[in-house]
């Protein structure tokens, strides 16, 4: 009697499952990542405001608010996203549902003018949003 041996080939899949395993690790860690600092409060906004300086400190309460700065350039930031007065409202009032939870805090700079830092206040009323605060730079007891 004669025994054939059968010799298949050896295909072995751990290399394509390890790399599989990876490369969604990877994709993991890197959104991840992007949206930690996306949502960190303290890299959201870039944009520098001269802040006028006060002797108050009062700690917020909860979640994050929303922060809308405007320039010495009377320029209007909402997180880094540059917006025009006229279509304030429109874009308070499609984000106003978290900042109506968390408020919004307004960073006016010195030279800015007071016309659109009250342009800015009248939006959020308008937008639905009554938590209010204003942002200054502590002045330092002597």
């Amino acid at each position: 009697m004669k025994i054939k041996s059968i010799r298949k080939p050896f295909f072995s899949l751990e290399s394509v499952a390890m790399t599989d395993i990876v490369m969604n690790m990877f994709v993991f860690f890197f959104t991840t990542f992007s949206l930690l600092y996306t949502f960190n409060p303290f890299n959201e906004s870039k944009i520098k405001v001269n802040l006028p300086h006060g002797v108050t400190n009062v700690q917020t309460k909860g979640e994050s608010p929303l922060i809308v700065s405007v320039t010495s350039k009377n320029e209007i930031y909402i997180g880094a996203e540059k917006i025009s007065a006229d279509s304030l409202v429109k874009e308070l009032s499609s984000i106003s549902r978290a900042a109506k939870h968390n408020g919004l805090i307004v960073k006016a700079d010195k030279q800015a003018s007071v016309d659109y830092f009250v342009k800015v206040l009248d939006a959020a009323k308008q937008a639905g949003i009554d938590k209010l605060g204003v942002s200054i730079e502590l002045k330092q007891n002597k």
